[in-house]
């Protein structure tokens, strides 16, 4: 499967007899092959994660819209070939097998199995938590809803892995990426969601050496318009 980077959490992943759009909201959408059933996820409704104009850009494909339930979608569109998801469920849906996770924001975090491979895309499902702007109440809900639902993947084998990495967090930066490596097993980690500060990719290379022995880390704005072999 060839991956290519879209902008912020947005990525077009092309497999052999399908493509997946995940959270494009804006950038340059890569040529995507008429012949191949498209699907296009978008995890919640947030402005940098889901953008209503995905219901006309992609309009002449054979596409299936997959879309977080906190989605609100104008009646305009009702007609088109959409899939609302909830939390923690798992559905068959044409050819894909989609498990979710609830976001410890808002919407999902989605497990897809499509042609032998395992792709894990986190949304906003990360351990935001915020030295010196949360309640020691806030800090302890925040701490258990994420690892709650990491938890639930305890062990699992990841082929590809798109996660938050976000440089405001400051110190806080590599919780939530650092967890998710320790309690998975990923073989590509393309991290995202780092609002154009891709040195933060840099800076955690070389903060987890160690846990990055099993995982390649690809530093996902150097992601070229060939995109990358997985």
């Amino acid at each position: 499967m060839n991956l290519k980077y879209i902008y912020h959490s947005g990525f077009y992943l092309e497999l052999e007899n399908c493509a997946i759009i995940f959270d494009y909201y804006k950038g340059d959408v890569p040529q995507i092959n008429k012949n191949k059933k498209l699907f296009v996820f978008s995890s919640h409704a947030h402005a940098d994660h889901y953008n209503e104009a995905i219901f006309k850009i992609f309009a002449d494909y054979n596409v299936t819209y997959i879309l977080s339930d906190d989605i609100k979608i104008k009646d305009d569109f009702r007609d088109l070939n959409i899939e609302f998801l909830s939390p923690n469920k798992k559905y068959s849906i044409e050819g894909l097998i989609i498990s979710t996770l609830k976001s410890t924001d808002e919407g999902l975090a989605f497990i897809v199995e499509v042609e032998g491979k395992r792709i894990y895309h986190s949304g906003d499902l990360n351990w935001w938590t915020w030295k010196g702007f949360e309640t020691e109440e806030e800090y302890r809900i925040m701490s258990e809803n994420f690892k709650t639902e990491i938890d639930k993947i305890k062990g699992l084998n990841i082929d590809l892995a798109m996660a938050v990495l976000d440089y405001r967090q400051k110190e806080r930066y590599d919780w939530g990426l650092e967890y998710l490596l320790k309690n998975t097993n990923i073989k590509y980690l393309v991290p995202m969601h780092c609002w154009g500060k891709y040195d933060v990719i840099d800076k955690f290379r070389e903060e987890h050496k160690d846990l990055l022995k099993n995982t390649y880390l690809v530093k996902t704005n150097q992601i070229g318009k060939k995109g990358i072999c997985i």
